[in-house]
């Protein structure tokens, strides 16, 4: 039978679809069955129910980053709401608008040794951007309305600059049946608040004129754009690097490398193994220009450390809550990057003889390192030349997910110039779990373009849970899995230098992946050379039918020595252009 008092769940549901929400990830339990049946009864919303729950809220994030709109999380209470933990803290640092919306037993079965009671309120402390509960729903008008103006308020901040995540804490009482939709009457009927947001703020008249003024008198600037979502602000920068004659060096996940040649003119690809091995004879720029989150490149991430010593460096952001992690800005600029690029325009900006001097003396060394990459990548197959051939072969406009660890590095350092794609990555935290859910999630979000996620063999052993999202969901995905038995990232830091101690670090397991895989209805194929990887990247990505999965298997103790053998090439490559 159904309990009336909770009819204002509806009105909470209609004022989170009003204000924007079209998606609503729903973890399976009890205590959330009056928000899952307003969702599912909901015209507007999708949902999709995750059995997982940490699973479930990396899918939530892959769809939201996706689609670039805000999505819902919903639970049960208890251990339910930690497991959207590690999804939530990616969120926080990534700027993902996430409504994590938690059941929960009512107040006064706190503290009491009630069954699946636990401490709901504030549980995310820092990692949102506002925290609330609501009151439990007593079937009145009041009550209806405020859970309808909380929703509208929800919304907003978690899309609100920077974006983020929100946590909304909702108390029920038993029976949890909720009233249909189709029984509700008008006196069920309230106001749903319309949400109208503000444009991003236009940067400040005063910060304009001083980066104006600062790039009319630079003879080395240079643009440095980290990871970010938008295809259109990645395009911008290019464009603008490109038609005014900057240099460009753009992250991996900025959506300014992957651009058509016209808009590459003066990107700098190979700046991160071309920093590696010549950091400190480059020329330094005299003005940087910092867009986006941090770079993946740390020898690009130490240059700027160099360079800011004799600099001025402009850090633009979208919102006063900027990213410096290296503490070099001399000038911030909060607001939008767009305006600003456009309010340069307008001013006569123009190029002058030492600006394209500069952008000559790193396009050289660029294709010094271009070539040596291309002759390696040729003759030796290991995990970067994989990685490599697996990106060329996507086609234009596919959406590509990149893994943490070595992917991530591997790519930024070693991809090359090809049609426009879009890059997405966990760069928020930077953790190893849930790879595999938000690349579902970022499929979902986009059904109809063919989405790749290339990640190592322990980062798909952490969300092997995350394959059900192929059958439950009916989502398309392409897989590049670089197996070496335990990824390959201590090989390459610190720790190896103790051999005798490595295994600590190292992990092992000794997994063979075909079965698990088959298991969740996906489709295996194991790959050993460059030829037979871009073959059957082409045909599962145009085939666009499930998931689909191309192994490529390597040592971990020879992959280390190729990538310092590549490492000494492009130094010498780099020694003869520069004397």
């Amino acid at each position: 039978m159904a309990n009336w008092d909770l009819w204002p769940v509806h009105a909470f549901v209609d004022a989170l679809a009003a204000a924007g929400v079209k998606a609503a990830v729903v973890s399976p339990g009890s205590r959330n069955t009056p928000l899952t049946l307003a969702f599912a009864e909901h015209p507007k919303i999708t949902v999709y129910s995750h059995l997982d729950e940490r699973s479930a809220g990396f899918f939530a994030l892959g769809l939201a980053k996706s689609t670039g709109t805000p999505v819902v999380l919903c639970c049960t209470s208890g251990t339910a709401t930690a497991n959207y933990y590690p999804a939530v803290m990616e969120a926080f640092e990534a700027r993902v608008p996430l409504l994590v919306v938690t059941a929960d037993r009512p107040h006064q079965l706190r503290d009491v040794g009630a069954n699946q009671a636990v401490r709901q309120p504030g549980m995310y402390a820092m990692h949102v951007k506002w925290a609330m509960e609501l009151p439990v729903p007593d079937g009145t008008q009041e009550l209806a309305r405020h859970a309808a103006a909380m929703a509208a308020r929800a919304t907003a901040v978690a899309l609100a600059a920077p974006a983020g995540p929100v946590h909304v804490n909702y108390p029920f009482v038993e029976p949890l049946m909720l009233p249909p939709r189709a029984e509700l009457t008008d006196a069920h009927q309230i106001s749903i608040p319309s949400l109208y947001r503000s444009a991003q703020a236009l940067p400040d008249e005063s910060a304009v004129e001083a980066l104006y003024h600062a790039l009319q008198t630079a003879k080395r600037p240079m643009f440095v754009i980290g990871p970010q979502p938008s295809v259109e602000m990645g395009r911008a920068v290019a464009s603008f690097c490109a038609k005014y004659g900057i240099v460009l060096c753009a992250d991996v996940l900025s959506q300014a490398r992957f651009v058509p040649d016209e808009e590459a003119a003066t990107q700098v690809q190979y700046f991160d193994l071309l920093l590696t091995a010549a950091g400190d004879t480059m020329p330094a720029p005299d003005l940087v220009v910092r867009l986006g989150g941090q770079p993946t490149s740390k020898s690009m991430s130490t240059f700027m450390q160099h360079a800011a010593e004799g600099a001025r460096v402009f850090v633009v952001d979208e919102s006063e809550w900027y990213r410096d992690a290296s503490f070099v800005a001399t000038d911030v600029i909060a607001g939008d990057v767009l305006a600003l690029l456009r309010e340069l325009a307008t001013r006569g900006l123009a190029a002058n003889d030492p600006w394209a001097m500069y952008v000559q003396a790193w396009k050289q060394a660029d294709e010094a390192v271009a070539s040596v990459v291309a002759t390696f990548t040729r003759e030796h197959w290991f995990e970067g030349a994989a990685l490599r051939s697996f990106v060329a072969a996507l086609p234009e406009g596919a959406q590509l997910f990149i893994g943490n660890s070595r992917p991530i590095r591997d790519l930024d350092a070693l991809a090359s110039p090809r049609p426009p794609i879009v890059a997405f990555g966990n760069r928020g935290v930077s953790g190893i779990d849930g790879i595999v859910s938000t690349a579902f999630g970022v499929a979902a979000g986009r059904p109809t373009e063919p989405t790749a996620l290339c990640l190592g063999d322990v980062s798909f052993y952490h969300d092997l849970n995350g394959l059900l999202a192929a059958r439950r969901f009916s989502v398309p995905l392409t897989i590049l899995l670089v197996h070496n038995d335990g990824g390959g990232i201590f090989q390459h830091l610190s720790q190896a230098q103790r051999q005798e101690t490595l295994g600590y670090f190292t992990t092992p397991h000794g997994l063979e992946f075909e079965e698990m895989i088959r298991a969740y209805g996906g489709r295996f194929t194991r790959v050993t050379d460059e030829m037979a990887l871009a073959a059957a990247t082409r045909q599962a990505t145009s085939r666009q039918n499930g998931l689909q999965v191309i192994e490529v298997r390597f040592d971990n103790a020879e992959s280390a020595g190729l990538y310092q053998r590549l490492r000494q090439e492009v130094a010498s490559a780099l020694r003869m252009v520069m004397d």
